[in-house]
């Protein structure tokens, strides 16, 4: 069963010069981009929330950042060869996400003044994937563990890769975060009946 999750892993979520266009990576990179543009759309025509719209511009802002970061971590190891060096991208990528949510919540605090469903959704999102990142680091760069365990880089990439879908999907529908299946989505409680 592992062999086969290994396999999956390798298949779908590693990055190779020769990998296929339609990674999972690039469908949640176009879904965001996807979002941030309905998003101005629907704010021109005020049928949606400034709240949405910063937290989405936001998420999109970060995306792009650690999205370059990996790709210049990427570049140097592979010319250098020093991927040991390379591990600390995970503290840097839990900065960000800790980062993100301060921007977002100065953002909303001076220009919105409302905090929509959306933003509390990317709060918990972005901090269950600054702890990812920065339990990655830790076994890697404290603990110094590269072998072992392999079965922790797994559920990192497998966690890190649910949580980007939800947030597309709640960047793409806010509204989604009003129902039952949006508590899932927003990493939220139900609320009950009101």
């Amino acid at each position: 069963m592992f062999e086969y999750l290994a396999e999956l892993y390798s298949e779908l979520l590693v990055v190779r010069a020769t990998h296929k266009v339609f990674s999972w990576q690039s469908i949640i990179a176009f879904s965001y981009l996807l979002a941030l543009i309905l998003s101005i759309y629907r704010a021109h025509f005020n049928r949606e929330r400034f709240s949405d719209f910063l937290s989405i511009a936001v998420v999109v802002v970060k995306y792009l950042l650690t999205s370059l970061l990996m790709e210049r971590v990427l570049i140097y190891i592979e010319t250098t060869g020093n991927w040991q060096a390379a591990q600390n991208v995970y503290l840097a990528l839990f900065a960000i996400n800790i980062l993100s949510m301060f921007v977002v919540y100065l953002l909303h605090a001076r220009l919105s003044y409302k905090f929509g469903g959306l933003f509390f959704a990317v709060l918990r999102i972005t901090a269950a994937l600054a702890l990812s990142h920065f339990i990655l680091w830790f076994k890697f760069v404290v603990l110094n563990i590269q072998e072992p365990y392999p079965w922790v880089h797994y559920t990192y990439s497998f966690v890190v890769l649910c949580l980007s879908a939800m947030l597309a999907v709640a960047m793409l529908f806010p509204n989604i975060l009003l129902n039952r299946f949006g508590c899932i989505i927003g990493l939220s409680l139900p609320r009950g009946r009101e």
